[in-house]
């Protein structure tokens, strides 16, 4: 299964954290990624307050909540390119 593009970048950038310059081995980080990814999927207070435009506004933290789920899932699913 081709992992989606954000999976890959995710594990490029742990692989290059942990044994420095270089990513050769970044498909063995695939898991790693994966779980740092899904860990991102419920975002913090701060974070929907931030992504709410106007202060206050339940309807548009729920917007935000609901688009940034909706980003993530679309990170965890596999890659429809070539």
């Amino acid at each position: 299964m081709a992992e989606s593009e954000m999976i890959e970048r995710v594990a490029r950038a742990i692989c290059r954290a942990e044994y420095g310059p270089g990513d050769a081995g970044w498909a063995n980080q695939i898991p790693a990624a994966r779980a740092a990814i899904e860990a991102m999927r419920e975002p913090t207070e701060g974070m929907l307050d931030k992504g709410a435009v106007a202060e206050g506004d339940g309807n548009l933290a729920q917007q935000a909540l609901n688009i940034w789920a909706a980003m993530i899932d679309a990170a965890l699913s596999p890659s429809t390119k070539d």
